[in-house]
């Protein structure tokens, strides 16, 4: 089936579940069971030693803090600073780094470059030109550890120590969203039939919400499961999150709002999550098992289509645009570049 083909299949079945995003909080994990009942505040499960991680392997021996993908260029945040190139560069020793102190947060990447926020100021990367950095001034309730940069230009700033929202055009804060609390991530969702959407998560009592940055506020607000860990933003709307504590895969679409679609098990504890647009799949690792699984999430659950063997933590995942898969250890197994997985 051509991509084209499998991203109006996708859209279709995903059109289909809508009215599982109108479920309720108790739906999706905040009832009286403690079996299903949030418990928010999501780590990572810890690691075994990889005893044989597929691929190849760069930056042996760092623990990596955070990883980003445009295109075929990895930019990963090092113990040394945010570290750019090819996989060939990162073989070959040679990728350019950029220096970060260490009030910088997550890494997100958009069509403009990577974007960083440190502290007072926002860092967009060039991929082409990474040790030339624009720098955008921005002035927060609490030092800023999140940004999202969207198609048409708007910057999202905000800290998990703040409500506050600032959004900025050409370097200037203009508007002001207040959430509920403050954000552990937040991520641009591109979507081709309408604006860019934005997106949070609070660990602490496991959301995930969109912001209506359209009309200046928070847009809906659901529990993503028992522990929410990490999300990733797929095509034309969709959003992968790790549901940590329930060990589950959660999909959902943020157009207008964000929406529950699907659930499916994971043989292991989720984390970090991918999308994988050429072969339309959903990826993710399992921390405790020293692996990461694709799904096809096209019908009613996801369904497992194969896996392989990560390196020790792998916290963080993406997919280049030849479908290598990008793992980044966070205990010195350092970066592991794989081309090849084995899918039924």
């Amino acid at each position: 089936m051509l991509a084209s083909q499998k991203r109006a299949a996708l859209a279709l079945s995903l059109s289909a579940l809508a009215l599982a995003g109108c479920q309720s909080d108790s739906e999706v994990g905040v009832g009286s069971d403690p079996d299903t009942a949030v418990q928010g505040n999501a780590t990572p499960a810890p690691s075994p030693a990889a005893t044989n991680p597929a691929g190849k392997l760069s930056l042996e021996g760092q623990s990596l803090k955070d990883l980003a993908v445009i295109d075929s260029t990895v930019a990963v945040h090092s113990a040394t600073g945010l570290e750019v190139g090819s996989q060939s560069d990162f073989e070959a020793g040679k990728a350019a780094t950029v220096p970060l102190n260490e009030s910088c947060g997550e890494l997100t990447a958009s069509e403009q470059g990577f974007v960083i926020a440190c502290g007072d100021k926002v860092l967009i990367i060039d991929p082409t030109e990474p040790t030339s950095p624009t720098e955008v001034d921005v002035s927060e309730d609490a030092p800023a550890t999140a940004a999202a940069l969207i198609s048409s230009g708007e910057l999202f700033v905000t800290s998990a120590d703040t409500a506050e929202v600032g959004v900025y055009r050409e370097g200037q804060r203009v508007e002001d969203i207040t959430a509920e609390a403050g954000s552990d991530q937040l991520i641009p969702v591109p979507n081709a039939n309408i604006r860019d959407n934005v997106v949070r998560i609070q660990r602490s009592d496991s959301t995930i919400q969109n912001l209506d940055w359209e009309h200046d506020r928070a847009g809906g607000r659901l529990r993503a499961g028992q522990g929410v860990g990490q999300i990733a933003a797929g095509d034309n709307g969709i959003v992968l999150a790790s549901d940590t504590v329930g060990k589950r895969l959660a999909i959902y679409t943020a157009d207008d709002v964000i929406r529950l679609h699907q659930y499916g098990n994971t043989p292991g504890v989720p984390w970090a999550v991918a999308w994988d647009e050429g072969r339309q799949l959903a990826w993710v690792t399992t921390t405790d098992t020293n692996e990461a699984h694709a799904y096809n999430i096209s019908t009613g659950v996801p369904i497992e289509k194969g896996s392989f063997p990560t390196v020790s933590a792998a916290e963080h995942m993406a997919v280049l645009e030849d479908g290598t898969l990008v793992v980044a250890s966070a205990t010195g197994d350092g970066l592991q570049f794989y081309s090849d997985p084995d899918l039924k």
